[in-house]
């Protein structure tokens, strides 16, 4: 996920702990994260969830839980947090499903990737011009679309969508070699 994504994410997460008021563990939790302070924000983000808040703190605890684990590359732990935090009524974004889609992947788990990039992906203004902050990211997500096709041997559809993801995307490298190796199949 590129930084500007990232701090997008922190930032609409700040904003709601500092719009609910919370004080406190996810206070600085949400502080921690922005500042790159993985290992304390996760600690925070813990305190924040054992002091079993209101509805909105917890979804708001267990997404920054979520993202804090995802930066310390610990992609199980990211995946249960995010997944809390949208049974505690988190905002479902495109962002949170690509989060939950890639970790899913880095799991291994290319079955769940590929609902969570698709619910994400569902998500989505169809009307989005490749000029917009979410544009990379729906590129991203269309791209990891394929893989997780490929890596259910789903050979047809994952053809399909790469010659589709080509025509929109015709610069992109990675997919040339990608579409070139699913010839193959």
């Amino acid at each position: 996920m590129s930084g500007m994504k990232k701090k997008l994410l922190i930032l609409a997460m700040m904003s709601t702990v500092l719009l609910s008021g919370c004080a406190g563990a996810l206070k600085d939790g949400a502080e921690a994260l922005e500042s790159g302070d993985y290992e304390t924000a996760a600690a925070s983000f813990q305190q924040a969830i054992s002091e079993k808040g209101d509805r909105e703190d917890l979804a708001a605890a267990y997404q920054g839980l979520g993202m804090a684990d995802y930066e310390l590359g610990s992609y199980a732990d990211a995946l249960e947090a995010f997944e809390s935090a949208v049974d505690n009524g988190a905002k479902q974004t495109v962002e949170l499903y690509n989060l939950m889609g890639v970790s899913a992947m880095q799991t291994g788990d290319y079955e769940k990737g590929l609902d969570y990039i698709q619910a994400g992906l569902a998500l989505t203004d169809t009307g989005t011009d490749g000029e917009s902050d979410e544009a990379g990211l729906i590129q991203e997500m269309e791209y990891n679309e394929i893989i997780c096709m490929e890596r259910q041997a789903d050979w047809e559809s994952a053809k399909e969508k790469i010659a589709a993801y080509i025509e929109k995307y015709p610069d992109d490298e990675a997919a040339q070699k990608e579409a070139e190796f699913l010839e193959t199949r």
